[in-house]
């Protein structure tokens, strides 16, 4: 089919140009994050494309730039050096073809490799009638041109959706590379996924290549019988400690956003043998996680903090779309495999370089009905690290209250009698005003670890070893800064609380 380089670059060009017409006014907000990347304008949601590239991190990701409000979708994309300190860069892609949707859907989420010294990128286009998977390229990471052989993958399986066919994530194994896309049998959703119907059954289709350009389909690494949900959106699938890991988006599943299953991989049936099943994060705001590896051998997560209207717990408008913009990304998670199978994570060590005034809290008993007061940086923008001796602890239930005022606050509550951890933003300031529950093994252990951090509309939550995590976003007014600890039902046995300031990551 060709590609026109000329329409792609005016469709560039009209992006950066509304851009800088707006991104002054937006950075204004007090609600724009401090040290999670957002982009300058528009609605944006999954991060993808995640690599190290030429000695630097390239971070893509879904971006509708004339809105706050999903759209006509194309790829953002941004730079850094440390995965903390980004750097925005003029959009990789924009819909320009008749393949790729540009009086459609737009250019959907993908993924990417180094080959041959190039950056490739392989996305979703969808157009009208389908969603087919495409290739662009670039020697220098800033310049992409979409491959004449474009669709590389123009049609799913014999039964399969083709509205539902997207999200490739490519690797290299022995002399071939691998695609996993996400799939639907039947009748199901998408040009919009307000509309979403969210029928019939998701499966993960595996293909492989020696060229790039011409794709087999080797089988379904994994079929949904509605426990996995009715669609598989944004698959990654990879090796880890020992064992394979599959990682999507489902649909279908009420409450639950990111599905990790972890066990052995079939190359030669195709086939993924899991043996154990959980979520990566249990938390309101949390999708399309994309995994990576940097040159020093770490396997990273990159997550998008945003929800679609179309889940149960987005009752009216609670977010910051009419404002002109929407979403962000989490910070950098580095991933480990558990010896009983399941996953753990942990911040980056990078985020340590934004902290500033450290303060240190001695270990002490919190009284009940007497709530503990502390300080961390200005109440809204830091990192809250405490310990808790659980064996000399009486207390039910200890409760954080987090950006507190008069009028609003948010609580984290940590049940010892049930398990549970609890997060509670039904007065955040939020239309979706609700409560949150997952399980807390440490609540029959010795020891209750918990690490915190606060951004100016987000709460990133790491406690049980990072095996528990919860990502949320509140929306409360900057006034609300109040922070403080309290136990219920008897004393809790505070060992220590450690807290910093954390500065703006921000590059223009």
């Amino acid at each position: 089919m060709g590609f026109n380089a000329k329409r792609h670059l005016e469709k560039i060009q009209l992006v950066e140009e509304y851009v800088r017409q707006h991104k002054v006014d937006i950075a204004k907000h007090p609600w724009r994050e401090h040290y999670h990347f957002q982009a300058s304008v528009g609605w944006m949601n999954d991060p993808h494309g995640l690599i190290q590239f030429q000695g630097k991190f390239h971070l893509f990701y879904q971006h509708h730039p004339f809105s706050g409000k999903w759209g006509t979708m194309h790829w953002g994309h941004a730079i850094s050096e440390d995965l903390i300190h980004w750097e925005h860069q003029p959009e990789a892609l924009a819909p320009s073809e008749d393949y790729d949707g540009w009086e459609g859907g737009g250019i959907f989420t993908g993924s990417a490799i180094v080959h041959q010294d190039e950056l490739v990128l392989f996305y979703t286009g969808c157009a009208q009638d389908r969603q087919v998977q495409c290739m662009a390229s670039s020697s220098d990471g800033y310049s992409f041109a979409k491959s004449n052989h474009n669709p590389i993958l123009a049609d799913p399986p014999s039964g399969i959706n083709p509205h539902d066919f997207r999200d490739p994530k490519v690797w290299r194994q022995g002399d071939c590379w691998y695609m996993v896309t996400g799939v639907t049998d039947g009748v199901s959703d998408l040009i919009e996924p307000s509309n979403c119907q969210r029928n019939g059954l998701g499966k993960v289709c595996l293909h492989r290549s020696r060229d790039l350009k011409n794709w087999e389909f080797i089988n379904y690494l994994v079929e949904s019988h509605g426990e996995l949900g009715t669609m598989l959106e944004c698959p990654n699938f990879f090796p880890l400690d020992g064992k394979w890991v599959l990682m999507y988006s489902p649909m279908g599943l009420h409450d639950r956003q990111v599905i990790y299953l972890t066990g052995d991989f079939d190359e030669k049936t195709g086939k993924f043998h899991w043996h154990t099943m959980g979520s990566v994060d249990w938390g309101f705001d949390y999708y399309a996680p994309q995994h990576f590896c940097d040159d020093r051998g770490r396997d990273l997560l990159m997550a998008w903090v945003g929800s679609w209207p179309f889940m149960p717990w987005c009752r009216g408008n609670y977010d910051t779309s009419d404002l002109g913009w929407y979403g962000s990304i989490t910070l950098p998670r580095q991933i480990r495999l558990c010896p009983d199978g399941k996953l753990a994570s942990e911040p980056v060590s990078e985020i340590e370089r934004l902290r500033e005034n450290e303060q240190y809290y001695l270990p002490c008993v919190i009284h009940e009905s007497e709530a503990f007061p502390f300080i961390a940086g200005d109440g809204v923008h830091c990192e809250i690290i405490a310990s808790f001796d659980l064996q000399e602890t009486s207390a039910k239930r200890i409760v954080f209250r987090l950006r507190g005022s008069r009028n609003q606050e948010t609580k984290l509550e940590f049940d010892l009698v049930r398990g549970e951890m609890i997060f509670d933003r039904t007065r955040s300031g939020n239309i979706s005003a609700l409560q949150r529950k997952c399980l807390l093994e440490s609540a029959s252990q010795s020891k209750l670890n918990i690490r915190i951090f606060l951004d100016s509309i987000s709460i990133e939550i790491f406690t049980d070893g990072g095996r528990t995590t919860m990502t949320n976003n509140i929306f409360s007014s900057p006034e609300s800064n109040q922070l403080s600890i309290s136990a219920f039902g008897g004393s809790a046995r505070l060992l220590g609380l450690r807290t910093y300031g954390l500065r703006s990551s921000m590059i223009e």
